[in-house]
């Protein structure tokens, strides 16, 4: 592992132990990924996603969550819709 590496993977210390304790997810802005903290660790064994802190935020799990299961609610408002504009074709 390079030495800029291991001074990233020092930097998010704090992050990860937050996380632990609160139960908290790693959350990027870049393409909207998200990772549990032992999925991260994982990732970084592999020498992905390994970015400086400023790159993270901390966020509940459960807004994901809530954000899948908004989305799976519009999704069969549509397949419906859809399913009555075949029946009416």
């Amino acid at each position: 592992m390079s030495e800029n590496n291991r001074e990233i993977l020092e930097g998010l210390d704090p992050l990860f132990k937050k996380a632990e304790k609160e139960r908290l997810w790693f959350y990027s802005t870049y393409q909207h990924l998200w990772f549990s903290p032992q999925e991260l660790k994982n990732e970084h064994l592999n020498g992905r996603f390994i970015w400086d802190a400023v790159n993270w935020t901390l966020r509940s799990p459960h807004e994901k969550l809530k954000q899948l299961e908004d989305q799976a609610v519009e999704l069969s408002k549509e397949i419906e819709g859809f399913k009555i504009r075949m029946r009416n074709c």
